[in-house]
């Protein structure tokens, strides 16, 4: 997609799975990397948000202040096999939990996400504080980090927009991670319900990760998981599922 129709539901409004590529390039450069597959899923959330000085909220918040989100620890719990939550969901948390792995099966992130149009490199996910680092995982930050996983998660509000660039698509939190090491990237084009995005994401995993036996491939995971969600009668509307997107590869 070029311009606007990056930010087009397009699950929404076709029956077939549907995958978006930032570029040709891209897409070549993606397919062209040998890759084992991962194991084991690291997930994040829960963040501690308690302390983030006036300075921190000006800069990254832009004045606010981020409200807990005790739902995502449920999201977690059930889908992790390491599990950074509350105050262990740092930056030097997560950096010392991907080592854990020579691969992950995918890294979830259920937090916070502001994003930054005009500065794309300072779009961040919000984690917990720590003595090490300020909690803000900005897009410069996660270019520079090595992120082995098949899949990368961005369980959180407007993960997948950015800034427009032209013949390139969106640069932001997306294009960051697939630098990082994802191929793939499930993000959301606008702020997401809780409660509704917690039931697509164990959907999804249930379908493409499941205990027992293999899965389906992840573009059609995530429609799947959108037609359950949509299947319940209080989350028909396409707010509660249509703004998850998948890029990368299918």
């Amino acid at each position: 997609p070029e311009g606007p129709l990056c930010y087009l539901p397009f699950g929404a409004l076709f029956s077939k799975t549907v995958v978006m590529t930032p570029s040709g390039t891209t897409h070549t450069l993606l397919l062209s990397e040998t890759r084992d597959r991962g194991t084991g899923i690291l997930a994040l959330g829960n963040p501690d948000y308690e302390g983030a000085s006036k300075g921190a909220q000006a800069i990254y918040y832009r004045g606010r202040t981020l409200e807990p989100l005790p739902a995502t620890k449920e999201e977690v719990e059930r889908i992790g096999t390491t599990r950074l939550l509350g105050s262990d969901a740092t930056e030097a948390g997560l950096a010392k939990a991907l080592k854990d792995a020579t691969r992950w099966r995918a890294v979830h992130f259920a937090c916070h996400g502001l994003v930054n149009v005009e500065r794309p490199m300072l779009s961040m996910l919000a984690l917990s504080r720590s003595r090490e680092d300020d909690g803000f995982l900005t897009a410069l930050q996660i270019l520079h980090m090595d992120i082995p996983t098949d899949l990368a998660v961005l369980s959180a509000c407007e993960t997948a927009r950015g800034k427009n660039v032209k013949g390139e698509g969106i640069v932001g939190l997306t294009r960051a991670f697939m630098f990082a090491g994802a191929p793939r990237v499930i993000c959301s084009l606008w702020k997401v319900h809780d409660e509704a995005t917690q039931a697509l994401m164990l959907k999804f995993y249930e379908l493409w990760n499941p205990k027992q036996g293999a899965g389906i491939p992840a573009a059609a995971a995530l429609q799947q998981a959108q037609a359950f969600v949509r299947s319940q009668d209080k989350w028909k509307h396409p707010y509660y599922w249509a703004a998850w997107v998948l890029w990368g590869l299918p």
